[in-house]
């Protein structure tokens, strides 16, 4: 078999992460090929060459985006260069949409084929991006039925082939032993507290998700938490211990770093800040209340487009298309706010109960497992290559 080149370009951590696992699924298919583009660590241990580094390269609103233009410039044209100059047989963007489509378009008006994995927003029940995905070549491999198929209706060669977080969200640990390890409880109350990993996310929500703590410690007589952390472990656990001072109502508070499915698993509910991570609960099936408080901008920024967004901002209902788990947004968010819904959910068993069979539910929906092969092969066959 002759040597593909395939360049692959993602913006973010979770592009980072399926673009890693596509890369490893593309060589057990095709062990002879060249994958190289753009992305982060995640892709380089996955065996891919990443020329551009997009370490810090995922945004949220307007004015973040206006910040980190500078930057995210010089990456474009360095990587629209390299595609230029090395032509590959095969380009694959994923998601990233202010980026990624512009890069297609190059690639496709330089006769490179262009498959387009998780296209952007593919998530929105109102999808808006089908006229520059035909510009792109119009091949949309989407991990969304409603994507593919709202997409198809518009030209587009979109196929659904499941969610690849199906395959990739497991807890390396049971329970018990993970709790143990942290020095806590089985039987004890565990609530996961997950505030992002954004710089403003952590700013906003973990002052909040803090003092909700210690509400829910003292009203339930005992409870202890468990805070995934993206990175810098000790950052977290030094702020979190400012935040406590010398108070006598602190809860057992542990910070771990880097596993982020076991927090989840262990936990009895979650709080979380919308984004992947709720979507990631979901396939667990541990029960959430997802919340989103953003930078005094960005609030301003919601108020004026909050007619033009989705009517949920967690993933879990967004895939439902109903309020599956409660959520709080923006000047909602509140530590007295937060702790009464976590309470009422954990003194109602029924509530619990609930939550877990829709997340079931939510979970069917994004497909069988399999679905990192699945996308390989298609992107392969639509590629031409397969």
């Amino acid at each position: 078999m002759a040597e593909h080149s395939i360049a692959i370009c993602a913006g973010e951590s979770s592009g980072d992460l399926n673009g890693a696992y596509l890369a490893m699924a593309i060589a057990k298919i095709d062990p002879g090929a060249c994958l190289w583009g753009a992305g982060g660590p995640k892709m380089r241990d996955a065996g891919v060459d990443v020329a551009v580094s997009m370490t810090g390269g995922g945004t949220i609103g307007i004015a973040e985006s206006l910040k980190s233009l500078p930057a995210v410039a010089m990456k474009y044209h360095r990587m629209r260069w390299l595609l230029v100059k090395r032509r590959p047989d095969l380009f694959v963007p994923i998601d990233f949409g202010a980026f990624n489509i512009r890069l297609a378009q190059i690639a496709r008006a330089h006769g490179i084929r262009v498959v387009y994995y998780f296209p952007p927003s593919s998530w929105r029940r109102r999808p808006r991006n089908s006229a520059k995905l035909m510009a792109c070549g119009g091949k949309v491999v989407t991990p969304f039925p409603w994507s593919a198929e709202i997409l198809s209706s518009a030209g587009v060669d979109a196929r659904f082939v499941g969610h690849p977080l199906v395959d990739i969200v497991k807890p390396t640990l049971p329970r018990e032993q993970f709790l143990r390890e942290l020095g806590l409880s089985d039987s004890v109350p565990t609530i996961g507290l997950l505030p992002g990993s954004r710089v403003h996310e952590i700013r906003e929500h973990l002052p909040v998700m803090i003092a909700c703590a210690r509400i829910l410690h003292g009203d339930l007589g005992g409870a202890q938490f468990v805070v995934g952390a993206a990175g810098d472990a000790q950052g977290l656990e030094r702020r979190i211990a400012a935040m406590s001072g010398a108070r006598s109502d602190v809860p057992a508070i542990r910070v771990v770093e880097g596993r982020t499915y076991d927090c989840m698993a262990a936990s009895d509910l979650l709080i979380t800040a919308s984004g992947t991570a709720t979507l990631e609960a979901a396939i667990l099936g541990v029960p959430m209340v997802i919340i989103y408080r953003g930078s005094p901008i960005m609030r301003l920024e919601y108020a004026f487009r909050k007619s033009i967004l989705e009517d949920f901002i967690g993933m879990p209902n967004i895939v439902a298309d109903r309020g599956v788990c409660p959520e709080l947004i923006n000047d909602d968010v509140t530590p007295g706010k937060l702790a009464d819904i976590a309470r009422s959910l954990l003194t109602d068993r029924d509530s619990l109960s609930r939550m877990k069979a829709d997340l079931v539910e939510v979970r069917s929906r994004l497909g069988e497992p399999g679905a990192v092969d699945r996308a390989a092969r298609a992107v392969l066959e639509m590629g031409g290559i397969g």
